[in-house]
Protein backbone atom coordinates (compact mmCIF):
# COMPACT_ATOMS: atom_id res chain seq x y z
CA UNK A 1 0.00 0.00 0.00
CA UNK A 2 1.59 3.55 -1.16
CA UNK A 3 2.08 6.06 1.76
CA UNK A 4 -0.06 9.36 2.17
CA UNK A 5 1.82 12.31 2.18
CA UNK A 6 2.34 12.66 6.09
CA UNK A 7 3.38 8.98 6.58
CA UNK A 8 5.95 9.92 3.77
CA UNK A 9 6.86 12.93 5.64
CA UNK A 10 7.59 10.46 8.65
CA UNK A 11 9.52 8.22 6.43
CA UNK A 12 11.76 10.65 4.93
CA UNK A 13 12.38 12.28 9.09
CA UNK A 14 13.14 8.48 9.86
CA UNK A 15 15.99 8.29 7.13
CA UNK A 16 17.00 12.08 7.58
CA UNK A 17 17.49 11.24 11.21
CA UNK A 18 20.02 7.74 10.88
CA UNK A 19 21.72 10.15 7.78
CA UNK A 20 22.48 12.96 10.26
CA UNK A 21 23.41 10.52 13.03
CA UNK A 22 26.06 9.12 10.84
CA UNK A 23 27.49 12.23 9.39
CA UNK A 24 27.17 13.81 13.16
CA UNK A 25 25.30 16.76 12.35
CA UNK A 26 23.43 17.25 16.16
CA UNK A 27 21.98 20.62 14.98
CA UNK A 28 20.25 18.63 12.01
CA UNK A 29 19.09 15.87 14.27
CA UNK A 30 17.74 18.27 16.90
CA UNK A 31 15.99 20.21 14.13
CA UNK A 32 13.63 16.64 13.54
CA UNK A 33 12.85 16.62 17.38
CA UNK A 34 9.68 19.21 18.90
CA UNK A 35 11.36 21.85 21.22
CA UNK A 36 10.14 19.70 24.56
CA UNK A 37 10.87 16.40 23.33
CA UNK A 38 11.55 13.32 24.67
CA UNK A 39 13.98 9.89 24.27
CA UNK A 40 14.48 6.89 26.46
CA UNK A 41 16.59 4.50 26.27
CA UNK A 42 18.79 1.38 28.02
CA UNK A 43 20.71 4.05 29.11
CA UNK A 44 18.59 6.72 30.30
CA UNK A 45 16.29 4.86 31.53
CA UNK A 46 12.77 5.26 31.70
CA UNK A 47 12.91 9.12 33.10
CA UNK A 48 14.89 9.90 29.66
CA UNK A 49 16.12 13.03 28.68
CA UNK A 50 13.65 15.80 27.65
CA UNK A 51 13.98 18.95 25.74
CA UNK A 52 16.66 20.11 22.89
CA UNK A 53 19.03 21.75 25.49
CA UNK A 54 19.27 18.75 27.22
CA UNK A 55 19.44 16.09 23.95
CA UNK A 56 21.99 18.29 22.54
CA UNK A 57 25.13 16.48 24.81
CA UNK A 58 23.86 12.96 24.74
CA UNK A 59 24.11 13.63 20.65
CA UNK A 60 27.35 15.26 21.04
CA UNK A 61 28.65 12.07 22.89
CA UNK A 62 27.21 9.77 20.80
CA UNK A 63 28.64 11.00 17.63
CA UNK A 64 31.87 11.59 18.85
CA UNK A 65 32.16 7.88 20.04
CA UNK A 66 32.52 6.59 17.20
CA UNK A 67 34.45 6.93 14.08
CA UNK A 68 33.88 5.50 10.06
CA UNK A 69 30.54 4.24 11.16
CA UNK A 70 26.60 4.37 9.19
CA UNK A 71 23.85 3.77 10.65
CA UNK A 72 20.41 2.64 8.34
CA UNK A 73 16.85 2.41 8.55
CA UNK A 74 16.51 -1.73 7.51
CA UNK A 75 12.79 -1.38 7.73
CA UNK A 76 9.81 1.05 8.39
CA UNK A 77 6.36 0.21 10.00
CA UNK A 78 3.93 3.37 10.20
CA UNK A 79 0.64 3.29 11.82
CA UNK A 80 -0.91 6.70 12.67
CA UNK A 81 1.45 9.14 14.57
CA UNK A 82 4.00 5.95 15.31
CA UNK A 83 6.83 5.01 13.28
CA UNK A 84 9.08 2.16 14.25
CA UNK A 85 12.16 1.48 12.05
CA UNK A 86 14.79 -0.81 12.83
CA UNK A 87 18.53 0.16 12.60
CA UNK A 88 21.60 -1.64 11.36
CA UNK A 89 24.95 0.24 12.42
CA UNK A 90 28.29 -0.37 11.76
CA UNK A 91 31.85 1.21 12.70
CA UNK A 92 34.43 1.71 14.96
CA UNK A 93 35.17 3.00 18.36
CA UNK A 94 37.11 5.99 18.74
CA UNK A 95 39.73 3.73 20.28
CA UNK A 96 39.75 1.12 17.26
CA UNK A 97 37.16 -1.40 18.20
CA UNK A 98 34.71 -2.71 15.92
CA UNK A 99 31.04 -1.88 16.63
CA UNK A 100 27.89 -3.44 14.99
CA UNK A 101 24.65 -2.51 16.66
CA UNK A 102 20.97 -3.27 15.59
CA UNK A 103 17.85 -2.03 17.53
CA UNK A 104 14.22 -0.18 17.20
CA UNK A 105 13.85 2.87 17.00
CA UNK A 106 10.17 4.15 17.56
CA UNK A 107 9.31 7.29 17.18
CA UNK A 108 5.89 9.35 18.64
CA UNK A 109 5.53 12.56 16.43
CA UNK A 110 3.68 15.67 16.82
CA UNK A 111 3.01 18.21 13.90
CA UNK A 112 5.42 16.42 11.49
CA UNK A 113 8.38 16.42 14.66
CA UNK A 114 9.49 14.03 16.81
CA UNK A 115 8.02 14.14 20.29
CA UNK A 116 9.36 10.63 21.81
CA UNK A 117 12.13 8.78 20.41
CA UNK A 118 12.11 5.35 22.36
CA UNK A 119 15.12 3.25 21.60
CA UNK A 120 15.41 -0.36 22.15
CA UNK A 121 18.67 -2.15 22.29
CA UNK A 122 19.68 -5.32 21.14
CA UNK A 123 21.43 -6.65 24.10
CA UNK A 124 23.28 -9.86 23.21
CA UNK A 125 26.29 -7.96 22.80
CA UNK A 126 26.46 -6.69 26.03
CA UNK A 127 25.01 -10.36 27.18
CA UNK A 128 28.08 -12.04 25.80
CA UNK A 129 30.41 -9.69 27.04
CA UNK A 130 29.14 -9.65 30.28
CA UNK A 131 29.05 -13.52 30.68
CA UNK A 132 32.92 -13.80 29.20
CA UNK A 133 33.48 -11.00 31.95
CA UNK A 134 31.91 -12.93 34.80
CA UNK A 135 33.35 -16.54 33.80
CA UNK A 136 37.14 -14.96 33.62
CA UNK A 137 37.32 -16.27 29.72
CA UNK A 138 38.19 -13.42 26.95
Amino acid sequence: MARGPVEQAMEAAAHSYFERVTNGDVDGILELYADNAKLINPMTGEEGIQGKAALRPFYEKLTSSLVDYKAVATDIIIDGNKLVASLHLEGKTTDGKPIVMNNLNFWTFENGKFKILRIYMDTHPYRQALSQALSGSE
